[in-house]
C-alpha cells in the first residue's frame, strides 16, 4: 500500500469517527457547524501530510553541453564531465586523448551536433576567428598561466648604430630560475636571469644591416622553454652631416670633432680666429666654402653645434638664413650656453636660465634621457634651465635641475645645453657617458628624412597559414604596392580615409617581400607556429574569457524554452485552515455550548 493511500484511508476513518462522535454528543447546538469544522480540520491535516502539486508552464535553460579541449588542458578536469561529448581541433590532443572527436573546423559542432547548446572550453582557449565559428554559448575553464613571457616589445626598425632594446614582463609562478638569452647569428648578445616574476630588459647594438632575425630564448637550466624569432630591419644610413661653429678654439669642440669623425659622421668646423676670419676643416667629407653661411651652404648640413656667442656673431644675412633653414627646412641646432651671450635671441627664448645656489662649479652625477644608470660625475655650472611648456628635458642632475633641454622651432629642433666640459668624461676614460650624451643630442636635433609609405601587418604576431590584414597609410590608392609579387586588393577604411587595408594569407613564415614600384619599402615578417606561444596562449585566455562573459546572458536567454512542471502547493494555507477549524471547535465547546 502506497503512502498516499494509507494517509487518505486513515484520514477518512478519522473523519467518520469524529462526525459520529459529534452526532452522538448530547448537546446538539451548532451541530452542523461543528461537523463542517471537523471535516475542514481533518482535510487540512491530510493536505499537510500529502505532497500536493499543481501543473504550470515555466522557462528553463536547455543545457546540452559539449567539451572542447585546447592546448594546456588538464586531463583530470575531464572527470567532472562523464558521458559528455568531447571535441578538439588539435591532432596532438587527439593523440593524447583518443576519446576526443577530431574536428577540422569548429563550425562542425553546430552542424553535426545540433542538440548541443553549450561548449565548455578547457585549456588556453581560442582566438577571435575560432570563437566566431562556434556561435554558441561558451563556458571557459582557463588553464593556469604558464611560466614565460607575458608581454614583450622591441624597436624592430633601426638605423645602423642604434641600440636594440628588448623589454617585457616575465611570469614565474613556480619560483624557478630561468635564463633569458638574446642571440644573433648563434652568438649570445645579452642575457638576464629571473627567479621571480617581473620586468626585463635586454639590449645590444646590431653590427649588420638589412633584414635579420635574432632569437629570444628562455631556458630553465636544462630545457629550452621558449625560442622566439626577433625580426629586425636595420637600415644603413648616410652619415649625419654636422657643422661645428666656434667663437674660439676650445677643448670641447676638439674632442667633439674627434669623436664624430671616429664614429663615421661627416664633420665640418668653422672656428673664428679674428674678426671675419675663420679656420675651417672637413673630416669624412668633401671640403666646401664656409666663410659665408648662406641658404645654399646650410642645406648641406643636418645639424649645427655652436656656442651661443658664435651664433650671435653671425652676420644679418647668415642669421636670417640659419633661422629659415631651422624653422622651414628642419635643420637641427644644438646651442651651448656661455656667459657672454645674450638671453633675448630667438634660439634661446624657449630656454630661460636661472642661477642656483653657489657661485662655483660642483661635481654631480647626471641622468641622461633613455639611460637607466646615472653618469660618472661631471663638474657643472650653478645654472639651470627653467622649464617651459613645449620643451623636453634631456639631461638633469640628482636635484632634477634641467641641464639640457629641447624644443620644436617650426620644422626643426633646438637643443640647448648648459654643459661645456663634457670632454672631461673622455679625459677620465668614460667614453660610454660621452657617447650616450652626444648621441642623444645629435639624434634629437638632426634633420629628419622624409618618411615614405610603409606597409604594416595589423596583428603584432601575424602567423603563417593564417589570414591577416595588411595596412598602408596613404592619401592615394596604393596601387603600386606588391606583397610577395602579388598586388593586394586594398580598400579604403570608411572611418579613416588615409588608411587602406587588404587581406593577406602568408603561405610560409619569414620575411615577406614588399615592393612599391621604384620606391623602397621595408619587408614585413610573418612568424611561425611555435613563435611567441606563451604570449599567444595568454591572449587566447583573455579573448575567450571576454567572449564567455560578454555572451553568457544573451545565449542563456536565447536558449530558454517553456515546459510543463509540477509545482508544490504552499502548505501555509492548510496550516491556517487546520488552526482555524480547531480554534472554532475549542471556542464552541468552551463558550457557546448550552
Amino acid at each position: 500500500m502506497s503512502w498516499n493511500i494509507l494517509v487518505i484511508a486513515i484520514c477518512v476513518l478519522l473523519l467518520l469517527f469524529s462526525v459520529w462522535k459529534e452526532y452522538r454528543r448530547e448537546n446538539k447546538a451548532h451541530l452542523l457547524l461543528r461537523i463542517i469544522a471537523v471535516m475542514i480540520a481533518i482535510s487540512a491535516l491530510a493536505c499537510i501530510i500529502l505532497p500536493l502539486t499543481y501543473k504550470t508552464n515555466q522557462k528553463v535553460a536547455d543545457n546540452h553541453r559539449g567539451i572542447l579541449l585546447t592546448d594546456g588542458f588538464s586531463a583530470d578536469s575531464l572527470k567532472k564531465y562523464p558521458e559528455v561529448p568531447v571535441f578538439t581541433t588539435s591532432a596532438a590532443i587527439k593523440k593524447e586523448f583518443p576519446k576526443a572527436t577530431l574536428l577540422s573546423t569548429l563550425s562542425q559542432i553546430k552542424t553535426g551536433y545540433p542538440q548541443l547548446t553549450q561548449i565548455q572550453v578547457l585549456g588556453y582557449g581560442l582566438d577571435e576567428d575560432a570563437l566566431k565559428q562556434l556561435n554558441m554559448q561558451v563556458l571557459f575553464n582557463p588553464a593556469a598561466k604558464p611560466a614565460g613571457l607575458s608581454s614583450v616589445s622591441w624597436n624592430g626598425d633601426l638605423k645602423a648604430g642604434e641600440s636594440l632594446k628588448v623589454q617585457g614582463r616575465f611570469n614565474n609562478p613556480d619560483g624557478k630560475t630561468y635564463t633569458i638569452l638574446l642571440k644573433g647569428l648563434n652568438v649570445t648578445l645579452d642575457s638576464i636571469t629571473k627567479k621571480t616574476s617581473g620586468d626585463l630588459e635586454l639590449h645590444t647594438i646590431p653590427k649588420t644591416t638589412g633584414n635579420v632575425v635574432y632569437s629570444l630564448i628562455i631556458t630553465d637550466g636544462k630545457d629550452t622553454i621558449e625560442n622566439n624569432a626577433l625580426p629586425l630591419h636595420i637600415e644603413a644610413v648616410k652619415p649625419v652631416r654636422v657643422l661645428i661653429l666656434s667663437s674660439s678654439p676650445d677643448f670641447e669642440n676638439r674632442f667633439l670633432k674627434n669623436w664624430l669623425s671616429a664614429n663615421g659622421y661627416s664633420v665640418y668646423t668653422r672656428t673664428a680666429i679674428s674678426k671675419d676670419k675663420f679656420s675651417t676643416e672637413a673630416v669624412n667629407a668633401k671640403q666646401i666654402p664656409l666663410n659665408n653661411l648662406g641658404t645654399g651652404t646650410l642645406q648641406n648640413f643636418d645639424v649645427i653645434v655652436s656656442d651661443a656667442t658664435a651664433l650671435q656673431a653671425l652676420s644679418a644675412p647668415e642669421a636670417s638664413a640659419l633661422k629659415q633653414q631651422v624653422t622651414q627646412n628642419g635643420l637641427g641646432l644644438i646651442i651651448r650656453a656661455d656667459s657672454a651671450a645674450k638671453n633675448t635671441s630667438w634660439f634661446q627664448s624657449s630656454f630661460p636660465l636661472v642661477k642656483t645656489s653657489g657661485q662655483t662649479q660642483n661635481a654631480a652625477v647626471l641622468q641622461i634621457s633613455g639611460q637607466t644608470a646615472a653618469t660618472e660625475k661631471l663638474k657643472i655650472d650653478p645654472v639651470g634651465i627653467v622649464y617651459k611648456q613645449g620643451t623636453q628635458v634631456l639631461v638633469n642632475d640628482t636635484q632634477n635641475k634641467a641641464l639640457v633641454s629641447s624644443a620644436l622651432s617650426g620644422a626643426g629642433k633646438l637643443v640647448f645645453s648648459t654643459l661645456g666640459n663634457t670632454y672631461n668624461w673622455m679625459l677620465g676614460g668614460d667614453e660610454n657617458d660621452y657617447t650616450a650624451y652626444w648621441s642623444l643630442l645629435i639624434s634629437k636635433a638632426a634633420r629628419k628624412a622624409a618618411t615614405q609609405k610603409s606597409l604594416m601587418l595589423a596583428s603584432d604576431i601575424s602567423q603563417a597559414n593564417h589570414e591577416t590584414t595588411v595596412q598602408v597609410l596613404s592619401s592615394m590608392p596604393p596601387d603600386s604596392i606588391k606583397l610577395n609579387d602579388v598586388q593586394p586588393a586594398f580598400a579604403q577604411n570608411a572611418d579613416i580615409p588615409f588608411l587602406w587595408q587588404a587581406k593577406f594569407w602568408p603561405g610560409k613564415s619569414g620575411w615577406q617581400k614588399v615592393a612599391n614600384g621604384d620606391a623602397k619599402m621595408n619587408d614585413v615578417y610573418v612568424y611561425g607556429e611555435n613563435d611567441w606561444k606563451n604570449i599567444k596562449n595568454l591572449h587566447k585566455i583573455f579573448v575567450t574569457n571576454s567572449y564567455a562573459n560578454k555572451n553568457l546572458l544573451n545565449y542563456t536567454l536565447a536558449q530558454q524554452k517553456e515546459q510543463s512542471i509540477d509545482k508544490p502547493v504552499p502548505k501555509i494555507w492548510f496550516y491556517l485552515l487546520f488552526l482555524t477549524a480547531c480554534s472554532f471547535l475549542w471556542a464552541e465547546a468552551k463558550f457557546w455550548a448550552v
